[in-house]
């Protein structure tokens, strides 16, 4: 029986780990989304504008390329915000390296760090989890900016992460 017991105690700090695993920051795949000017709010008139954003969670770390094309004038800004489809939040995540032109892709790394507060959405300054959570339940969404629509040209929901 003595023999048993760190076996039984070693059988469950094993599976302990590998329950606490299940709940990590690994996706199971990539999360990507469509950019449309009918999902922003108000939907902006930009003929041909779309896009796509694609973020892949790697550790403590969300990588992103997002590509556009057909945009009403050069991009001038691009964000993560907070908020549901159909509603406009703050930003949450700025975007560096957005190229100037109506057409382009740029990429990046999100971390801990660049997370800024948003209450309503529970989202706490550098803590990449409650940003996770937050876009898990739908409440994240990316939009392009142009100077013919300052308050956003492209849009799309992120999902999943």
């Amino acid at each position: 029986m003595k023999i048993l017991r760190p076996v039984l105690f070693a059988l469950v700090v094993a599976c302990a780990s590998a329950l606490s695993a299940c709940g990590g920051t690994d996706p199971v795949a990539p999360s990507s989304t469509s950019m449309s000017p009918a999902n922003e709010t108000p939907a902006a008139t930009a003929p041909g504008a779309t896009g796509s954003a694609t973020f892949t969670l790697a550790g403590t770390t969300v990588n992103y390329t997002v590509t556009f094309s057909g945009l009403t004038g050069n991009a001038t800004a691009s964000h993560l915000h907070a908020g549901v489809a159909g509603v406009s939040g703050g930003v949450v995540v700025g975007f560096s390296g957005v190229p100037a032109a109506a057409s382009g892709t740029f990429s990046g790394s999100i971390m801990a760090a660049d997370i800024k507060a948003n209450a309503s959405a529970n989202i706490v300054a550098g803590d990449l989890t409650s940003f996770l959570t937050a876009a898990r339940a739908g409440g994240i969404y990316i939009n392009l900016h142009t100077a013919a629509n300052a308050g956003g040209e492209l849009r799309g929901q992120v999902v999943g992460l």
